[in-house]
């Protein structure tokens, strides 16, 4: 399995603080069967991206020295901001600093009036978006079929194993499920950030997918999509389905 959404760089973001609780995690994955993680720290500015990709090499190089046999690969979080379009091609994360595919977030509550501008640009440097965890937006929320847009735009969408193992609350897994059965989703990454809370559980949540969608399609969220990502050449194969709110029928009785 092949996690693209993991915040295991140490002391960069809200992952782990220290270099211990790094290799924690790496030991985490690396019993529970998951090849390789993507580090996707949160990209906001303070690290340039040819910084991101030195402490990955280092962490890397942490993990051959305790035997750790997790594989790493560079990667960041974008968050969707007007700075991203004055960054190059070259100075903007992409998963293996192919320049193919970059993971970004959006705000939760609102999307900026700039949301396309940003996501238009990307794709005119060739760069492909996947959306991270489109399931915990309002608007997502609201209606699934909000993410029919930004697919339709060439986008491409991650869901969040804690949305599907309930974590996030009831609603947020609803919206989960919606995009995964109707095929609006085609990677699913774990968004871990310790060994404790929010952690490298990609194979407890290949067990749900199996049981939701069946093993060929859950193979295909959790390793055969995220590998051909990284080797720069993924292109979706199921056409996404409309949600179509299912309607409530009430019977009434009659009282004489």
């Amino acid at each position: 399995m092949i996690d693209l959404h993991v915040h295991i760089l140490p002391g960069v973001d809200d992952g782990p603080p220290t270099l211990e609780e790094a290799l924690a995690m790496g030991r985490v994955g690396e019993e529970r069967g998951l090849k390789v993680a993507a580090a996707t720290p949160h990209f906001f500015g303070q690290l340039s991206w040819a910084a991101v990709q030195q402490k990955v090499a280092e962490l890397r190089e942490e993990f051959a020295r305790a035997q750790v046999s997790l594989e790493l690969v560079a990667g960041a979080e974008l968050m969707l901001d007007l700075s991203l379009l004055d960054l190059a091609p070259e100075e903007i994360p992409t998963y293996g600093g192919q320049g193919r595919f970059c993971l970004i977030e959006f705000p939760f509550q609102e999307l900026p009036v700039y949301t396309d501008d940003v996501l238009f640009d990307l794709q005119t440097k060739g760069i492909t978006p996947i959306i991270a965890h489109p399931e915990r937006y309002r608007g997502v929320l609201q209606d699934p079929n909000t993410a029919l847009g930004w697919l339709e735009r060439g986008c491409l969408l991650q869901v969040n194993t804690g949305s599907i193992l309930g974590r996030f609350g009831s609603t947020v897994q609803e919206a989960a499920e919606i995009l995964l059965t109707h095929d609006m989703a085609q990677f699913v990454a774990s968004d871990a950030h310790s060994v404790q809370r929010r952690t490298l559980d990609l194979p407890q949540a290949h067990g749900v997918l199996v049981e939701l969608l069946g093993a060929e399609r859950a193979e295909e969220l959790v390793a055969a999509n995220p590998r051909a990502v990284l080797a720069g050449d993924f292109a979706p194969r199921r056409p996404p389905q409309q949600y179509r709110r299912k309607r409530r029928f009430f019977s009434f009785r009659r009282f004489s």
